[in-house]
């Protein structure tokens, strides 16, 4: 081998070292960048999943809260609901409680410039099985007298039945009413003061009335002490629409 074969030899030899050199650099660099890029990108998959489970936590707190304010809402609602049913009851005991007194002074008020026996108001009021009828007496004591009053009512009811004036007494319509539960069945009343009391009866097919009466003798224990008698019209006694 002669002297120029061996430099060019020589060059050639250098050239690709530098070439690989120059390679492997880059390898190294690469590797490098490489590395650089994995370690960032573990770091923010760390921060994106420590805020994750950050986000978790919180959202599990803000559940537990909600869940809370719930049950704490629905203890609220619960306790609003019962206070509202205790001022309803309240208000309604009142209302009865101021009913009764109108009632009393009322009784009171009429009582004085009345016999032993009156009646405070009687209506009568249609119940839905057909052709019966309710009738609601509130019955007095005049004279503020102390002692018991007692008798027996008579109650009739005048009308017109195929073309006839019909009298009819209500003790013996009141036997056609079985269907319907009595709140009264006896026609003696023995009271002091005031009694109230209501007779379910039943009317005849075809019976159109017209009035009703309602008398009785008064005793003071064994000794009469009066005679009543009242007649009313039933267009006054019958409750609006029925």
């Amino acid at each position: 081998m002669d002297l120029l074969q061996f430099r060019q030899n020589s060059s050639a030899f250098r050239f690709y070292a530098v070439i690989v050199m120059v390679m492997l650099f880059m390898m190294f660099i690469g590797y490098r960048l490489a590395l650089t890029h994995t370690q960032q990108s573990i770091k923010e998959n760390q921060i994106k999943t420590g805020s994750i489970v950050h986000a978790q936590a919180e959202n599990t707190r803000l559940v537990q809260e909600l869940s809370q304010l719930n049950v704490q809402l629905a203890m609220i609602t619960t306790a609003h609901e019962l206070l509202q049913e205790d001022f309803s009851k309240i208000l309604n005991e009142q209302k009865a409680l101021v009913q009764q007194i109108n009632l009393y002074q009322a009784v009171l008020g009429e009582s004085n410039g009345t016999g032993p026996f009156a009646i405070h108001h009687a209506h009568i009021m249609a119940l839905p099985e057909a052709d019966h009828y309710i009738l609601d007496l509130l019955l007095l004591q005049g004279r503020a007298l102390k002692a018991l009053i007692n008798g027996n009512l008579t109650i009739e009811i005048t009308g017109m039945q195929a073309g006839n004036l019909t009298t009819l007494n209500v003790a013996e319509l009141m036997t056609l009413s079985e269907a319907i539960t009595q709140s009264d069945t006896s026609m003696r009343y023995r009271y002091q003061y005031f009694l109230e009391r209501q007779y379910v009866f039943y009317l005849p097919e075809g019976f159109t009335p017209e009035s009703l009466s309602i008398s009785t003798e008064v005793f003071q224990w064994k000794r009469k002490i009066d005679s009543f008698t009242r007649t009313f019209s039933w267009s006054d006694l019958i409750a609006p629409n029925t």
